[in-house]
């Protein structure tokens, strides 16, 4: 008997539709991609199950571990958003370094490490024996790590150098972002207080922001600091029958 090509065809369809139904009665098919985290018999999510692709907003969500902390344990750039930086985008800010002979990337599985101690969390690494230098610090300075677990962990670290790119560069880690910030704040106040002069125009208040106190001013004057400090201090002198330009110079003495 002569088998026509429809019947063969309507034959395949009917196998392929039957056998993904069976699958999916079965559970052993399922086209939704699940992002989340399988769960331990606990009902904690399993840190193993701690994906590349997971965002520093989701391990939050997930492990209850703050971004923020993930930000500062690894020296991340302070403006590093959560919702956007996954696990595997450290690879493309921090280089392999080399440990016992062999190339070790800093990447989800050091995060799955640190997440374990930092929440207690039972996880044995075939990969990580070794974890950064600053990340051990953060631990030990949150009460992280005590006893044996913190001996292992303080002769088990590693420098972190970061790659030469549009990453967080060595100049630009938090600390050092921190030293030049209260450099250019106290380089300005020298500037300014370096470029203030007393002219007939400056009044008691601008004065006295400049850095003169009323001690200092009393001292000059020969009198108290008036109520009204919008005069000018040429206006004072005058009053007082001070010679202005004798005061003005002890001003920026």
């Amino acid at each position: 008997m002569k088998i026509k090509s429809i019947h063969i065809l309507l034959a395949i369809i009917i196998i392929i539709g039957g056998g993904i139904l069976l699958a999916s009665e079965l559970d052993l098919y399922n086209t939704t991609r699940v992002k989340s985290p399988r769960k331990t018999v606990e009902g904690l999510y399993d840190v193993s199950d701690m994906r590349g692709s997971h965002t520093l907003e989701e391990i939050e969500k997930y492990y209850q571990l703050p971004a923020s902390s993930v930000i500062e344990a690894f020296g991340l750039r302070p403006d590093t958003n959560p919702t956007l930086f996954q696990l595997k985008d450290m690879k493309e800010i921090f280089k392999p370094v080399e440990l016992e002979g062999e190339e070790y990337i800093v990447e989800t599985d050091t995060v799955k490490v640190f997440t374990s101690l930092y929440l207690k969390i039972p996880y044995v690494s075939d990969e990580t024996f070794y974890l950064p230098e600053k990340t051990v610090n953060y631990l030990i300075e949150n009460d992280k790590l005590t006893g044996e677990e913190k001996n292992y962990w303080l002769n088990h670290t590693f420098k972190l150098e970061y790659l030469e790119n549009d990453s967080l560069s060595v100049s630009e880690t938090p600390e050092k972002i921190e030293e030049m910030v209260e450099e250019t704040i106290e380089d300005k106040v020298v500037e300014e207080a370096e470029e203030f002069k007393v002219t007939g125009q400056t009044t008691i208040q601008e004065l006295l922001d400049s850095g003169i106190t009323e001690e200092n001013f009393e001292e000059i004057t020969g009198f108290k600091v008036p109520e009204d400090k919008s005069i000018l201090v040429k206006d004072f002198a005058a009053d007082k029958g001070i010679e202005f330009k004798e005061i003005k110079d002890k001003f920026i003495e």
